[in-house]
């Protein structure tokens, strides 16, 4: 089972002076970590990048094929995707567990 994200990073072209940046507007889906089986190996968590889209100033441009697979394949960028997911888990279930509290708090009153 995975879960989709979506995500809007910043990519900084830079060329002898010159700094362009871009927005990288990123879908990707993370798969849950398995334990090991008696019959099957462990299974870590993966991140799967499912598009990519580059926009300046809102006007979106064409992300040449090459570009989006250095992106899409970099080791580093998936590790950032997942840190940035589990970020995402986490704030999720702390909001989760604030709505509780209040809910609680109101039965209470």
């Amino acid at each position: 089972m995975s879960t989709k994200y979506h995500t809007k990073t910043p990519l900084l072209i830079s060329v002898a002076g010159l700094d362009i940046e871009l927005d990288l507007h990123v879908e990707y889906s993370v798969s849950r970590y398995r334990a090991a089986t008696l019959t099957q190996p462990e299974e870590p968590r993966s991140v799967e990048v499912e598009e990519i889209r580059w926009l300046i100033e809102d006007a979106e441009l064409p992300l040449p094929d090459w570009i989006e697979r250095e992106i899409a394949d970099s080791e580093g960028f998936k590790a950032h995707l997942l840190q940035e997911a589990a970020d995402k888990d986490a704030a999720a279930a702390e909001d989760a567990a604030e709505t509780r509290r209040e809910r609680e708090w109101e039965e209470r009153a």
